[in-house]
């Protein structure tokens, strides 16, 4: 009984973007896949992640809702090799991680009892969607950095602008629809929410991969980008104007 990957390194990024603001959580393993909702501790950012059955080489599992220990799994695939093949078991109280490759290795993480409270998802109907480059979104919030800790998000004409504020002085970079930008808007959307938050979401986003950001005024944000076969939803909290 378990799971087996023979390219793990979209699992391994997958870890580290959950342990980025999640040290604890259960993840739900049944006959669709392997699930992950949790928010984090200062309840700003709802993580939403799923993984199908069909993305992995083996999985033959019993349905399963465990504990784990997040920061400690992410060490743990921190320490994956290039071309190692990967199998993960569940047993009654650990998980078994194992390496193959120029090394096998193996690797046990005790579960852990987490609270089992449900994860109720928002279903906002937003008022803007844009899909950005990832690239361009890094950069941008790079820009960003250099004079505030928020970014004021705004979607209007076809246009996605970001805006930054602080004592050092102002940014104000605006992407028109092209390419690598799509802009979908019916009226000026205006938002502010966190910028190292922000940042710390769309760091495993792959540089040409596309972000999908869904915005409302004054509300939170929804982020979605795939890491490998795997899909990641965030939901960020705003920031009083």
């Amino acid at each position: 009984m378990a799971i087996e990957l023979k390219k793990a390194d979209f699992w391994a990024k997958s870890i580290n973007a959950l342990s980025t603001f999640i040290s604890e959580g259960n993840f739900r393993f049944n006959d669709s896949g392997i699930s992950f909702k949790a928010i984090d501790p200062s309840q700003i950012v709802l993580v939403d992640y799923s993984i199908a059955k069909s993305s992995f080489d083996k999985y033959s599992i019993e349905p399963s809702y465990v504990g784990v220990d997040l920061v400690e799994l992410n060490k743990i695939m921190s320490r994956i090799l290039q071309n190692d093949k990967m199998t993960l078991d569940l047993t009654d109280n650990e998980m078994s991680v194992h390496f193959t490759g120029e090394l096998s290795r193996s690797f046990k993480l005790p579960l852990i009892d987490v609270s089992e409270q449900e994860i109720n998802v928002p279903s906002t109907k937003f008022d803007a969607t844009i899909e950005i480059n990832a690239r361009i979104l890094k950069e941008s919030l790079k820009d960003a950095a250099l004079f505030g800790s928020s970014v004021v998000l705004k979607a209007k004409d076809n246009q996605f602008i970001i805006e930054a504020r602080g004592s050092a002085g102002t940014l104000k970079t605006v992407a028109k629809e092209a390419k690598n930008v799509i802009v979908k808007t019916n009226s000026e959307v205006v938002s502010k929410y966190s910028l190292n938050f922000l940042t710390n979401i769309i760091k495993e986003a792959e540089p040409e991969s596309k972000i999908k950001l869904e915005l409302k005024g004054d509300a939170p944000m929804k982020i979605s980008y795939s890491i490998g076969q795997s899909k990641i939803n965030f939901h960020l909290a705003h920031m009083i104007l």
